[in-house]
């Protein structure tokens, strides 16, 4: 197994523990990060922070993105996603610097 696809495995497991459902799927990850790569494209950078801040409201009732950021692993596995989205050229390593930065 690739590190790609062991870190969407390991993302969703670690939010269907935490929520207690299965909320996202290795697939559902994969989808969003090959969608996110052609808005970034078509709609630049506002439009991908449109669509990002959308997802989070489609998968997440409001408890379930409290129960989230509180998470041991959250701060982990969120900058290990942002490495990876820079990897796959959905970010730039300036965007996931100022990101990392938000997330203490």
């Amino acid at each position: 197994m690739n590190s790609k696809a062991a870190l969407y495995r390991d993302v969703a497991q670690a939010v269907n523990r935490t929520l207690g459902r299965k909320a996202v799927t290795v697939e559902q990850i994969n989808q969003t990060v090959e969608y996110a790569k052609r808005i970034r494209k078509k709609r630049g950078g506002s439009g991908l922070l449109q669509y990002l801040n959308t997802l989070q409201d489609r998968w997440f009732t409001p408890q379930e993105v409290e129960r989230l950021k509180h998470s041991p692993r959250s701060k982990e596995l969120s900058r290990r996603m942002l490495d990876l989205l820079v990897t796959e050229k959905v970010i730039s390593p300036a965007e996931a610097m100022m990101l990392k930065g938000m997330l203490r």
